[in-house]
């Protein structure tokens, strides 16, 4: 999997797209920190100048300057021409089986990854895929229908970790699923909640819906 990053409205980094792919992916490895003092930039772009010199495999993330510029890490097409960075050249797939994860009556299941989110890549305050703002509470035709609500309605998602304000915005969400946008509503999420190996938050969570007036 590659991606595409870029700056944003904010000055900030992210992964503006992404594209499926059989190359290799970069592994996580745990390590100490020796050094307690906190690190110090003078800008953005020195941030970006050094993680290009401590992961080459990013190479080109120095270099974007202006709101717009991006570039492709690991070259503009990973594995171009069909070759693979395996034993065999070729690609390996597995398949796999989501897990069933049970919604009890009332509840929603809400998503803080979209997956043309991936990594953060909205920084701008609209989302030029979807057409989304920050506070969007992205549901479905069905459900809006059935609890009464229209687009821009303002609604509140709660549950025991904490509450998000937002507001209705229609899309092609399957019904009984909820999802809002990255890091706003990360209050919601159960900071305990996280994959036994890597330490990745579970970026999905359950709540209840309320329509505010």
């Amino acid at each position: 999997m590659g991606g595409v990053y870029g700056i944003g409205e904010t000055g900030a980094c992210g992964l503006v797209g992404q594209e499926s792919g059989g190359g290799g992916a970069i592994q996580n490895s745990k390590f100490k920190i020796q050094n307690s003092k906190p690190l110090t930039f003078a800008n953005t772009a020195a941030i970006r100048a050094e993680i290009a010199q401590v992961v080459p495999f990013y190479a080109g993330i120095q270099h974007l300057q202006e709101a717009g510029d991006q570039f492709q890490y690991g070259g503009a097409h990973l594995c171009f021409g069909w070759n693979f960075p395996t034993e065999d050249g070729k690609a390996h797939f597995v398949s796999l089986q989501p897990p069933q994860r049970e919604v009890p009556e009332g509840y929603f299941l809400v998503t803080t990854r979209r997956g043309k989110q991936f990594n953060s890549m909205v920084q701008e305050r609209k989302d030029a895929i979807t057409g989304a703002v920050r506070d969007a509470v992205l549901i479905s035709h069905e459900d809006a229908v059935r609890l009464g609500l229209q687009a821009g309605d303002r609604v509140c998602l709660k549950n025991n970790h904490g509450k998000y304000q937002g507001r209705i915005f229609l899309a092609l969400v399957k019904p009984g699923n909820l999802q809002v946008y990255w890091p706003e509503a990360n209050g919601l999420l159960d900071r305990t909640r996280r994959s036994p190996i890597g330490g990745v938050p579970d970026y999905n969570t359950l709540v209840t819906l309320e329509k505010l007036q």
